[in-house]
């Protein structure tokens, strides 16, 4: 028990330090590649930081039981849009949204209910994998081809292999100690007699979202909350279309409608309400905060009562 408590601690320590690091790195690309830090965060951090429940859900794929894997990337993305969200929400207090990033909020609700409503029918079949691969990655290059102007005359070319590696190097080090602390709060879990059920629901789905919590927390702390933004809407759009995809793809998965149906309803509803609440007066203030967090509250314990 005490291994698991130095492991948590060390990992913890770890994931604090290598956040800074990537937030620091992140905005040196972002002005050499030209590129808003929005899409910089949303296309190089999001990818690494969904890495960890993408790992569950492959491997659970390739051991023929694609639906373990489907219901973290979904319950990652649930936590993702509420619980993680409104922590930054009062770590900013009052997070300010970008007019570019409101400009695009219907097509984050579209790709994050996108696999639920392909999942309406019992399954998710290899076509439904490649259509949810055909829209995260079109997405994506949309994305890409958006370009920022600065007024600034600055080196950052100099210094551009060097941001690469130190960006390297931290979202390894995110990776790997999100992993440790995975491990240790599931031997924690079981030590301390957790029920399976909370176990997936709350350490694993929580586990993963450490990544993306960290590096947008110490975004807010630098100022740069499109970074931020960047990194939690990313990961969604890429766990719900090309991680979905690419474990159905894998494996067709055979869905329980009820469980899915739950999960897609909080999914659906967790996607709105953060998109509402980051329109209302363009920023995220500390009660639309609090209100997300309450809102994954709400599905834990509905999670716990339904099963």
């Amino acid at each position: 028990m005490y291994q698991e408590v130095i492991v948590f601690l060390v990992a913890c320590f770890v994931l604090y330090k290598a956040g800074f690091y990537a937030v620091k790195s992140v905005t040196h690309l972002a002005r050499a590649l030209r590129v808003t830090e929005f899409v910089t965060s949303f296309i190089l951090i999001a990818f690494i930081s969904s890495l960890p429940e993408a790992f569950i859900s492959i491997v659970a794929a390739f051991e023929g039981d694609p639906s373990l894997g489907i219901g973290t990337l979904l319950g990652s993305n649930i936590a993702d849009l509420t619980l993680i969200l409104g922590i930054v929400g009062l770590a900013g207090r009052g997070l300010r949204i970008h007019s570019s990033i409101i400009r695009k909020d219907i097509y984050f609700v579209a790709l994050t209910i996108l696999p639920v409503l392909l999942g309406i029918d019992g399954t998710l079949s290899r076509i439904d994998a490649i259509v949810l691969l055909c829209a995260g990655i079109g997405f994506a290059y949309v994305l890409i081809k958006e370009r920022a102007y600065f007024h600034e005359e600055h080196h950052e070319h100099d210094h551009l292999l060097k941001s690469v590696i130190v960006l390297l190097v931290s979202l390894a080090a995110l990776l790997l100690s999100a992993h440790a602390i995975v491990w240790s709060t599931h031997s924690l879990a079981i030590g301390l007699g957790v029920s399976s059920l909370l176990l997936g629901l709350v350490f694993t789905a929580l586990g993963t979202t450490l990544p993306e919590l960290t590096f947008s927390l110490q975004s807010i702390k630098k100022k740069h909350a499109s970074l931020a933004l960047g990194d939690i809407l990313g990961v969604v759009v890429v766990d719900a279309t090309i991680m979905v995809g690419l474990t159905a793809l894998i494996m067709p998965i055979t869905l329980n409608l009820f469980v899915f149906g739950v999960v897609g309803v909080f999914t659906a509803f967790a996607a709105v309400f953060a998109v509402l609440f980051m329109r209302s007066g363009k920023m995220l203030s500390t009660e639309e905060s609090l209100t997300l967090i309450f809102f994954y509250v709400a599905f834990v314990v509905a999670q716990v009562l339904l099963r």
